[in-house]
């Protein structure tokens, strides 16, 4: 209020819907403290947004970190609406990874996309610009609003720490016809299982042929072992 005499105002600045912290995900959030290894994921995060499962990614459009400069931004914003355009002229949606900041003005930071160059992704991903000039990743900002609203979720890598983006992995797929000079497009003939646990903000993306419940058991073994051995003790 502006003084003593006046009525209290509250204004909402922002709303994001809260994640079901339910007994029974408060424990797999607690499992899943421990991301997996590239043996099992294409992308491990613990700066990941949104809770549960993306479900129907088949596409992947990606810029590998050989690929980036600052000074090619422009043109691989270019190149990925284009590719953009043509996923959601099919009705598909796809996983978006790529160094530096989506949606960035500052071309030297990211590539500077606007929603409506992306809309096809229901899953993006930032990871650290290559080389020594330290880039802060958005974690989402410049788009909050719209992954809020349509449900998608957003995950950064950050170099140097036991998060990781296997780059590799998708470069030895073949590439999609429409790929361009710096920004690549896969077609996977199986759905990714994209997992995202919101009390943890851990978030992965699990190779074909690895799936996350057989990853799960091998943690909930693991801390079964440990248990039982500290109750020895």
């Amino acid at each position: 209020r502006k003084d003593a005499g006046s009525r209290h105002q509250l204004h909402v600045l922002q709303m994001r819907p809260q994640a079901d912290l339910s007994s029974n995900n408060t424990a797999r959030a607690l499992r899943f403290r421990y991301l997996p290894t590239s043996d099992y994921a294409a992308m491990a995060s613990k700066h990941a947004l949104g809770h549960g499962r993306f479900e129907q990614i088949r596409d992947v459009v990606f810029v590998p970190p050989g690929r980036f400069s600052p000074e090619n931004t422009t043109a691989i914003a270019a190149e990925i609406s284009a590719i953009n355009a043509q996923l959601r002229a099919e009705g598909r949606k796809c996983l978006l990874i790529a160094p530096g900041r989506w949606g960035s003005a500052d071309t030297a930071r990211g590539i500077p996309v606007g929603w409506a160059d992306i809309d096809a992704s229901t899953f993006i991903v930032e990871t650290t610009v290559p080389g020594s000039a330290k880039v802060p990743l958005s974690q989402g900002s410049h788009f909050f609003q719209n992954l809020l609203s349509f449900g998608h979720g957003y995950a950064t890598v950050e170099e140097g720490s036991d998060e990781y983006a296997d780059y590799d992995y998708w470069e030895r797929l073949p590439a999609e016809a429409g790929s361009g000079e710096f920004a690549r497009h896969v077609r996977l003939p199986e759905p990714l299982e994209v997992v995202v646990d919101g009390m943890s903000r851990r978030g992965v993306v699990m190779k074909p042929g690895k799936p996350f419940e057989v990853y799960i058991a091998q943690v909930d073994a693991f801390m079964a072992i440990q248990e039982q051995a500290s109750g020895s003790m």
